[in-house]
């Protein structure tokens, strides 16, 4: 059995890559505090067809900001309780699984609210911690998709210009 390697097979390979390095170091030029996030969410998007990567951009960033929106929420509105930050996780993570059980492509959320309190620094706020945590997924995730599109041009252009077999 032969194995080819074709142009869009060198395109996934070189722009799963190239998101997880672009968006490591963009993270990392603009001071972001854990740019490995944005690493992960530019590999995470890159899928095999662009209306994939599409959709998986879309419900990543979605998910991250309902995890993030109901994480602070629930966060700040228990902390004066004397709540730990292991039943404050855990209430936001039953939260965010409410709201899966309705729209599955909204996963991400329930592991964003564990991101979120893992990383705190406690004396930085949650709401601090969210936006954080929310710029580096947007930026790696923005950064899969505009490497997925780009790519899929080039290969359309290359496509184009490649001679066609006489019929």
């Amino acid at each position: 059995m032969a194995f080819t390697v074709t142009a869009r097979d060198i395109a996934f390979v070189l722009r799963c890559s190239g998101a997880g390095t672009l968006a490591y170091a963009l993270a990392s030029i603009l001071g972001l505090e854990h740019p490995v996030w944005a690493s992960i969410s530019g590999v995470i998007v890159s899928q095999e067809e662009l209306n994939q990567t599409k959709n998986a951009t879309f419900w990543r960033l979605a998910g991250t900001i309902v995890g993030i929106l109901v994480s602070v929420t629930a966060g700040s509105l228990t902390a004066s309780t004397g709540m730990s930050v292991a039943m404050q996780m855990g209430l936001s993570i039953a939260l965010c699984a409410a709201i899966v059980r309705r729209w599955p492509d909204l996963k991400v959320a329930m592991w964003t609210a564990p991101v979120l309190f893992f990383a705190r620094d406690p004396s930085v706020s949650l709401l601090t911690i969210g936006y954080w945590r929310g710029s580096e997924v947007v930026l790696g995730g923005l950064t899969g998709a505009a490497l997925h599109f780009v790519s899929e041009r080039l290969i359309f252009n290359l496509e184009n210009r490649a001679p066609k077999p006489d019929a």
